[in-house]
């Protein structure tokens, strides 16, 4: 009886034990959940701090390395150049850039606000020169028209060169132009950029006129430059009004016109024409009529032939023509005179 009594004692002690160690793990549980609660308010705190104290950053555009705007994010960057590009280009084929360098990058906000796009886009149009890829018909490295395509540019050409074709009575044999001009890649302000062929050859014929700067060198007068450069006296001095009553120096910059031609259409055709001929004279003598009388027997009859010609055209004007072939079509019949040889006095 006093085993099982001590029996029953070590079991209560050992349920008071565990229940004591349970305790103590909730316990220790709730001092680990109240830490961690502790530490992530402490973070919370800490990044609200560190926030509220740090710059706040913007998307800064720059042009030639100055920063003209800046606006919310690198989207709205792009959007801002999406946009300029897309208002000046004005459609069409070549792609569209900035003759500017443009760069966006992430930078602190200092003593400015951020800007919208739309607000970006006014701020940056007059800062900005859209230019578009194209192609240029060169003369002499002096671009004469500008287009959008290689294949519009050799349009532009053949449309030039049939612009002084021969009519349908004349066959072409050879077209070329003079001086020879070259096709080179480009980039151009899209307002330059013809896209009407038409206009485009029209402009290619067009003598260019650009202006430049002369240096003077000894021995020469405005009289003197001015020829130089085909100028007359007074369009030299309309160009240097400031010289009006004073004397050029050796090494003075003055103004001028350099003047380019523009391209000239060569063209050899062939054409037949039809030609009268004249009718020959043949002449006889009669004793019988006074001396240096004439009298027609016969009026004789013109013929006609056919001559093949090459004709030489500058542009719209002949310059050059040889017969390549003549066909008597129909024979001319002589005109019969008699002149007379005998007395004046009868």
């Amino acid at each position: 009886m006093k085993r099982d009594l001590g029996n029953r004692t070590d079991m209560d002690d050992t349920q008071l034990l565990q229940r004591k160690l349970h305790r103590a793990q909730g316990l220790v549980c709730l001092y680990r959940w109240c830490l961690i609660a502790a530490l992530l308010v402490i973070g919370v705190l800490t990044a609200l701090l560190l926030f509220a104290k740090a710059p706040q950053l913007g998307r800064a555009i720059l042009i030639n390395d100055q920063v003209v705007a800046m606006v919310r994010s690198e989207k709205a960057a792009m959007a801002v150049r999406e946009r300029l590009l897309a208002q000046a280009s004005g459609g069409g084929s070549g792609q569209a850039t900035f003759r500017e360098k443009w760069e966006d990058v992430t930078r602190p906000v200092e003593n400015g606000k951020l800007l919208s796009v739309s607000e970006a886009v006014a701020v940056l149009k007059p800062k900005v020169t859209v230019v578009k890829e194209a192609f240029a018909i060169e003369n002499a490295g002096v671009q004469l028209v500008i287009v959008p395509t290689k294949e519009t540019a050799l349009n532009v050409l053949d449309r030039l060169k049939v612009r002084y074709a021969a009519p349908t009575d004349a066959v072409v044999r050879a077209t070329k132009l003079r001086p020879e001009p070259t096709i080179r890649p480009c980039t151009a302000v899209p307002s330059q950029i013809l896209t009407d062929e038409a206009e485009a050859a029209a402009r290619l014929n067009s003598a260019r006129t650009q202006p430049e700067t002369h240096r003077v060198r000894k021995g020469e007068y405005p009289e003197k430059i001015a020829a130089q450069h085909g100028l007359t006296l007074a369009e030299f001095r309309q160009l240097n009004p400031e010289l009006a009553g004073k004397e050029l120096r050796v090494g003075q910059n003055v103004n001028v016109l350099s003047r380019t031609p523009g391209l000239m259409v060569v063209t050899v055709k062939e054409c037949v024409t039809t030609e009268q001929v004249p009718p020959p004279v043949k002449r006889s003598v009669s004793k019988t009529m006074p001396k240096g009388a004439k009298k027609t027997i016969s009026p004789g009859k013109p013929g006609h032939k056919r001559i093949r010609w090459e004709i030489t055209m500058h542009n719209d004007r002949e310059v050059g023509r040889r017969s390549l072939s003549e066909e008597t079509v129909a024979e001319a019949e002589p005109q019969e005179v008699l002149i007379g040889t005998g007395s004046d006095t009868p």
